[in-house]
Parts: C-alpha cells; sequence; structure tokens
C-alpha cells in the first residue's frame, strides 16, 4: 500500500491538504500523494501518471454531479474511485457506485483510520478488476486467434453474437455483416433449421459460395435470461471435395475394369458360347442320348444367357442415349421376364436435359442396387421409381411393397452402405423409410443446377 499512487480530485485547498495530512499518518508515502482541482488538471496528470486510486469530489470548478465520475473514469478507467460525499449529495455517490464505482466515504466521517480502510479495499478492489481484465483478454486474445471458426451464438433462434477472425474469413464477411442475424439463415436451404446439438449443414458464405461445414455446439453459462452457446465450425467443404476426387477416380478406374470385362464375357466367352452352341446343335444324338442333350442343350443356353445378363449389367448401352432412356429399358427387360413388376413413373414435362448435372452413371448404380434388394433381401413383388420436379432439381422415389424393415434396428450392409456411399459422392441428398410389412422407400434429391 506504500507504493500506491494517490489522486486527489477536490477543489477545496484546505480540505485537500486536510486529506493529504490524514494520508501521510498511514503507510502512503507523501510523495505518492497528489492533489488537483478540476478536469483539466487531471487530465494533465495523465500524460505522466496512472493513479491507483482517486479520492473525487462530485462538485468542482469545472464540473459537477455524475457527469465528474464519467469524466474521471474515461480519464483514468483502471483507477479505483472513492467518492468523497457531502451529506447533500450522497443519493448521487451512491448511484456512482452502482455504476462501477469503487465506494465513497461522507465528508463528515472522514478520518485517517476511514481513509485507510477505504483506500485498502478499492486497491484490492483494483487488483481483482485488473485481474478480471486481463483474464478477459487473453480469452478474447485466444478465441479471436483460434485456428478455428468460432461464433457465439444466443437465445434460442442461435442469433450470432461474437464472430472470432477464423469465422470472418470462412464466412467471408466482417464481424458487422453476420452479428446479430440468425445462423440458420446462413444455409444454403433456410428452410433447414440448425439443431442445438449441432450436425452437418451446408451454408452459403456473403460472397455466394456454397460451403459443407460440421457444427459442434456447447452450451455457456451466461447472465442474462437468454441461453448462449459456443459453436465450433470446422469447414469439410475441401476435404469432401478432395473425396469426391478420389471417388470419381476411383469410380472411373471401376468402371473402365468393368467395361473391359463386359467386352471380354461379349466378345470372347460369349462368342465361344455361341459357337459352341451351334455346333453343339449339330450334334445327332442316339435315342438314348436325347435326354442328356436336352438336358445340356439347356444348361448350354442358361449360361448364355447368365453370361449376356453378366456383361448388360457391366456396361448398360442404353446409359448413353440417357438416364431416362436407360432407366425405361431397365425396368421393360426386368418386367418382361416376370416374378417382379418394375414400374417406372416420370412427371410430364420432366426430360434429360434437367439431369444434365447429375451424377447419372452413379444414380443408375444406384437405381440397380436398390432393385438387387428389393429382389433378394425384400420379397417385393413390385418396384416403383417416381421421378418429378420439386423446387430447386429433381425427386425420384425408389418403393417397393416388401417385407420392410426397421431402421433403427437394422444393421447397414454393404449394399446399403455402396448405396449411401454413391449418394454422397454424387451429391445426392437421400433418404430410407421403412416399416415392417410396409415396403421400403428411398427419397432421393438431386439439384438440377
Amino acid at each position: 500500500m506504500a507504493a500506491a499512487q494517490i489522486l486527489i480530485v477536490e477543489d477545496d485547498r484546505a480540505f485537500a491538504e486536510m486529506v493529504k495530512f490524514q494520508l501521510s499518518t498511514s503507510e502512503i508515502l507523501s510523495e505518492n500523494i497528489l492533489s488537483v482541482d478540476s478536469i483539466a488538471e487531471a487530465k494533465e496528470v495523465r500524460e505522466y501518471q496512472e493513479p491507483d486510486v482517486i479520492l473525487l469530489d462530485l462538485n468542482i470548478k469545472d464540473s459537477s454531479g455524475v457527469e465528474t465520475y464519467e469524466k474521471i473514469f474515461n480519464i483514468f478507467p483502471l483507477a479505483s474511485v472513492i467518492v468523497l460525499s457531502g451529506m447533500d449529495d450522497e443519493s448521487i455517490a451512491l448511484e456512482i457506485v452502482s455504476k462501477g464505482g469503487q465506494d465513497y466515504v461522507l465528508k463528515s466521517n472522514l478520518n485517517a483510520q476511514v481513509l485507510n480502510r477505504t483506500i485498502k479495499y478499492g486497491l484490492l478492489r483494483r487488483k481483482l478488476s485488473v485481474e478480471i481484465l486481463k483474464s478477459e483478454r487473453k480469452f478474447k486474445d485466444v478465441f479471436n486467434k483460434s485456428p478455428l471458426p468460432i461464433v457465439q451464438l444466443i437465445g434460442t433462434d442461435l442469433r450470432t453474437g461474437l464472430i472470432n477472425d477464423a469465422a470472418q474469413s470462412l464466412y467471408e464477411c466482417s464481424h458487422l455483416e453476420l452479428r446479430n442475424r440468425s445462423f440458420s439463415s446462413l444455409n444454403s436451404n433456410t428452410d433447414i433449421k440448425i439443431d442445438r446439438q449441432g450436425g452437418r449443414y451446408t451454408q452459403v458464405t456473403e460472397k455466394g459460395n456454397e460451403i459443407v461445414v460440421d457444427i459442434v455446439i456447447n452450451e455457456i453459462s451466461s447472465d442474462t435470461d437468454e441461453s448462449e452457446y459456443i459453436a465450433l465450425i470446422i469447414d469439410k467443404t475441401k476435404e469432401l471435395e478432395f473425396e469426391k476426387q478420389k471417388f470419381d477416380i476411383i469410380s472411373q478406374a471401376e468402371e473402365s475394369e468393368k467395361k473391359k470385362i463386359a467386352r471380354e464375357l461379349h466378345d470372347g466367352l460369349g462368342q465361344q458360347m455361341v459357337l459352341l452352341n451351334l455346333l453343339f446343335q449339330n450334334l445327332n444324338p442316339s435315342d438314348n442320348q436325347k435326354e442328356s442333350f436336352k438336358d445340356l442343350g439347356n444348361l448350354l443356353q442358361g449360361c448364355i444367357r447368365e453370361v449376356k445378363e453378366i456383361a448388360y449389367n457391366l456396361l448398360p448401352p442404353e446409359l448413353e442415349k440417357g438416364f431416362l432412356n436407360a432407366i425405361d429399358r431397365f425396368s421393360h427387360r426386368i418386367s418382361s421376364v416376370g416374378g417382379i413388376k418394375f414400374i417406372v413413373d416420370i412427371e410430364e414435362g420432366l426430360e434429360e436435359s434437367d439431369l444434365d448435372h447429375t451424377d447419372k452413371f452413379n444414380l443408375y448404380r444406384i437405381i440397380q442396387e436398390l432393385f438387387n434388394n428389393s429382389l433378394k433381401h425384400a420379397n417385393a413383388t413390385e418396384f416403383t421409381i417416381n421421378l418429378s420436379k420439386y423446387q430447386g432439381g429433381i425427386r425420384i422415389i425408389a418403393s417397393d411393397n416388401g417385407v420392410g424393415f426397421e431402421i433403427k434396428n437394422v444393421q447397414k450392409g454393404l449394399g446399403i452402405e455402396n448405396i449411401q456411399y454413391r449418394m454422397n459422392m454424387a451429391g445426392i441428398d437421400g433418404k430410407f423409410e421403412s416399416s415392417k410389412e410396409k415396403g421400403t422407400s428411398v427419397i432421393m434429391k438431386l439439384k438440377s443446377i
């Protein structure tokens, strides 16, 4: 306390000298006590000294009342301000304490003991205030300098509050442009609201660039009536782009290999089996061999059909003429075999050009996989593909009338995982709906642009 710097702001010179004398009888060094009689002089002191404690008379020659405290606080924001109050302005002194003043002392009760105790408390409060201020600055530094985008969210509608530098960079906007708006308003589909549990969302930056982010939200304590949250934003855009590029390369390699195998089956093994069948038909079996000859002929015909079917599935030639043509031919081929009815329902006005921005090959493979699941596992007798337009793209619903399953209980097999992987990489928003004995539907949404 001896090293504490004390500033007395009092225009009554006699009273100021009395206060200095009482302070000098305590542990405070006299050279650390300075007295001024106006705001103007206080500003001059600011040029060379930062007082720890200010003993302030509210009514001085160039200021009065609450205004005096506000001016002193603006000059010395870190000082502990103790109001020297007369009986007639005690209520104002209390008001100032409520505004941030450390304490007040009635001039009529002033003595060395009271001053000593009040200054000690004031210095302690100042020390705590400085520590709090340093802590706040450290928090702001950690918040603002974090390499990960962080956003403060407020209230049930998750309005944006504080936004760190990384978040401003991610969303390509300034703090003012992003502050105090619903965080869901950044979603590319504003009908989708951000859940307080977080999740993955597609959002749009201020410059119109689409990004995919994982949002991790944690609630924090608040001194207001509204809930407050800290949201950590993890940009997954480049990672997903890389995954898609990797998927495209793998898909191209797979499809290239499938085409090679399909051509080998069709032009190699398939042609040899057709030739073998012709040679076989020219044989003249004896009477006791005719039954076995017939069975061998049927088996050979079945092998030829199976080779053709495998080659066709590996390389559907109809897809080169468009997805709608391919899916229509696929349905006719399946329905002609019997066993399961394949229905294609295309909304009037929907054309092949509406699918120009769609990964048609993977979409076709997805339909194939869904059909195979319905055929092999669902015991379905009917499989339907419905294609229609909706705002922003194309909706495709693949459904069957099979046994269905409880989605939450079923373990994902390779088929479903493969379908979902293809959907993700092709940019298709897909959703499975099913329940026991009520069939299965898969709703897919494709962007048209």
